[in-house]
């Protein structure tokens, strides 16, 4: 059961690292871009999900995401018997904490693979990847020297809102 709920993850997470970056314009040539690209072209080349832009953000892959995790939970909800309602309502749920935890998961890459030299493209892929997220801060509470604290100040940020939703949500933010 647990392993459906994260091969379900994995794909809104896919997609919406699609959205990530096409929006954040990250270097196209990249290897890990063509990648992502490669995997989810089949569906996001549909031509009214490619059309599919909020001004310089193609949210495709966002509407995407949003559709595979309520098809999953309305699927999965009818088969263990979850009421329609718990059942749409953590299927919207759903791509907000994964989008959380890809951001989580970027960010600590793109700071771990900071300090090493050899993996220079990996760790400005990173950057420009969260620049749109990290970049407001970033203007707040500029870098000082070679410490850019702006990172950790989205990791709070990001474990303050998991928090809130926790208590918002009980259970339902926690099976997810």
């Amino acid at each position: 059961m647990n392993l459906l709920i994260i091969v379900a993850e994995a794909f809104v997470m896919l997609f919406e690292l699609r959205f990530l970056l096409q929006s954040s314009s990250a270097d196209y040539y990249h290897p890990f871009t063509q990648a992502i690209l490669k995997l989810t072209n089949p569906v996001i080349n549909i031509p009214f999900i490619r059309e599919i832009h909020l001004r310089n953000y193609y949210i495709g892959g966002l509407a995407v995401a949003f559709v595979i995790s309520l098809v999953f939970w309305v699927a999965f909800g009818s088969y263990i018997k979850i009421p329609l309602d718990l059942s749409l309502l953590v299927g919207i749920l759903m791509p907000f904490k994964v989008f959380g935890y890809l951001l989580f998961m970027l960010l600590i890459i793109q700071a771990l693979t900071s300090w090493l030299p050899s993996t220079r493209s990996v760790s400005y892929l990173m950057y420009q990847i969260t620049a749109p997220i990290t970049s407001p801060v970033q203007r707040i509470i500029p870098p000082i020297g070679m410490i850019d604290i702006s990172l950790m100040i989205v990791i709070l940020v990001l474990y303050a809102i998991n928090s809130i939703c926790y208590k918002s949500f009980g259970i339902l933010w926690a099976i997810i």
